[in-house]
């Protein structure tokens, strides 16, 4: 093509293709995500339970009513068949059930907002789990349809995603400790606005080149960004949770959000290596396309 017209073909038409995902990532990354979320989800209901007023009574016994049912799933999700069939039924009650609870998320921020009801949920604390619960649904729902996403696509939108829950992880830690834990939550609020330059820098990356031709060079190193300070807030909350089982600290953090956390950074940084590999191995295989993106 010539040149000039070249310039005038939509960009998005050299975007790579959706990936098809084999029999065995699709066993593999099913139950991983499973059994993750699930128990992630059954204790977003056991902090929403805690969270809401005591008279609240209805809206306390239907998150329980989750905390019962994403545990159900859960146990499921570590003794069901590795085939094809049983992983899918899973994956498709995992849906239903996590569509209803972000439905329930929202609608209880929404009342919060408009204060209709009271508590110590925290309305972006809400948001955030709600968003969780979005992304665990959109998961599953790419797994069953049998999609990948193209490496470079999944990298920007994996980071945009993760980095805004790390940043606002941070964030929440600061405002749970104690104010007179001066040190530790003026850290807290130095990985939350670190993170926050991370994800605008991700999201300018997003803008750039989402569904566009794959240029691996600056998609390696968001990458690579986006581990490194992900590592240092692992051993930062890691830190944090042996201090508040110790009792060493002042502050209002359950132990077990604390963890709960923490295995959110550690999943990050499992699912970044998962990403690296691919785009290794796309690499090894495409070579002509690093050249061309260099």
């Amino acid at each position: 093509m010539d040149p000039q017209k070249a310039l005038l073909v939509p960009p998005e038409m050299k975007g790579a293709p959706l990936e098809s995902l084999s029999e065995r990532m699709f066993i593999e990354g099913s139950l991983t995500e499973n059994r993750f979320w699930l128990r992630i989800m059954k204790e977003h209901a056991l902090f929403l339970s805690e969270g809401f007023n005591r008279k609240d009574k209805n809206l306390i016994q239907e998150a329980l009513k989750f905390f019962d049912l994403f545990d159900h799933l859960l146990k499921r999700a570590h003794s069901i068949p590795e085939t094809d069939h049983a992983v899918r039924q899973l994956n498709e009650e995992s849906i239903q059930s996590t569509y209803a609870f972000r439905n329930f998320k929202r609608n209880v921020l929404i009342l919060i907002i408009n204060c209709k009801i009271s508590g110590f949920n925290l309305p972006l604390l809400v948001d955030h789990i709600a968003r969780e619960a979005e992304y665990f649904l959109n998961t599953l729902i790419k797994f069953n349809q049998g999609i990948l996403e193209p490496i470079q696509d999944a990298i920007i939108l994996e980071n945009v995603f993760w980095l805004r829950i790390m940043m606002e992880h941070s964030h929440f830690i600061a405002h749970f400790l104690d104010p007179s834990e001066r040190n530790l939550v003026m850290t807290a609020q130095q990985f939350g606005n670190d993170f926050d330059v991370l994800l605008d820098q991700a999201r300018d990356v997003e803008s750039m080149l989402l569904g566009k031709k794959p240029t691996y060079p600056i998609i390696g190193k968001t990458n690579e960004e986006s581990q490194n300070a992900t590592m240092e807030l692992r051993d930062f909350k890691k830190a944090l949770l042996e201090m508040i089982k110790k009792c060493q600290i002042k502050s209002v953090i359950n132990p077990l959000l604390a963890d709960h956390v923490l295995r959110e950074a550690e999943h990050y940084l499992f699912m970044i290596n998962i990403l690296e590999k691919r785009l290794k191995e796309k690499k090894r295989n495409k070579p002509e396309a690093a050249d061309e993106a260099n």
